[in-house]
């Protein structure tokens, strides 16, 4: 029987997108929710985030309903590194980007190993970003900030739907899924979009 997980409740669940669009901002705000406690997480943070992230336009010229650009996201990785020169939240982060994105990633198996998240671009009819926060031999560990039917994934039996690890995870996905760089649910996107950002408190 698994054992019964205890939360630290100083920190706070991790969230859904309420639109369409905002997965890479949830996603990056999860991260951090993750990592730190609330009274670790400076509000310029969020600042930041918001400010950068749902930076793409769509086919029509509409602000935000293209999401997140990868643009974005190395952005942020910078600045997240350069705050902790000059901050009390201290992070190091990584883009990881081409044909290093896999599961077998030296340095997204020794963050995740060692407290961290990754930030991974996969498919979901869409490109879509979610947040890793376990790896195990055969499984990858997710949170999806897009909040499914219970039934959805029923069909597909490489991945499943988590109920009870609001601060964890709400996905259970096969690594081979992940790399096989197609466009099922939860595949790693392929080519020049291909990209993890790995995240993790600096000691």
């Amino acid at each position: 029987m698994e054992k019964e997980v205890k939360y630290e409740y100083t920190k706070t669940p991790l969230s859904y997108q309420i639109t369409e669009y905002d997965c890479g901002l949830t996603t990056i705000i999860n991260a951090l929710r993750y990592l730190f406690k609330r009274e670790e997480i400076e509000p310029r943070v969020l600042k930041m985030i918001t400010e950068y992230t749902l930076d793409k336009t769509n086919n029509n010229g509409e602000i935000g309903k293209g999401g997140t650009s990868i643009y974005a996201m190395e952005y942020l990785s910078k600045w997240f590194n350069e705050l902790s020169n000059i901050s009390n939240m201290k992070l190091v982060t990584k883009i990881i980007k081409g044909n290093k994105v896999n599961t077998k990633n030296e340095d997204l198996i020794e963050c995740l190993n060692n407290g961290g998240v990754a930030i991974l671009s996969v498919w979901l009819s869409d490109e879509h970003y979610v947040l890793c926060t376990r790896i195990d031999e055969k499984y990858a560990y997710l949170f999806d900030p897009y909040y499914l039917d219970i039934e959805y994934l029923d069909n597909d039996s490489a991945c499943e739907i988590i109920k009870d690890r609001p601060f964890e995870f709400n996905r259970k996905v096969l690594r081979t899924r992940l790399d096989e760089m197609s466009t099922k649910n939860f595949s790693f996107v392929s080519g020049k979009k291909s990209e993890m950002l790995i995240i993790n408190r600096k000691i």
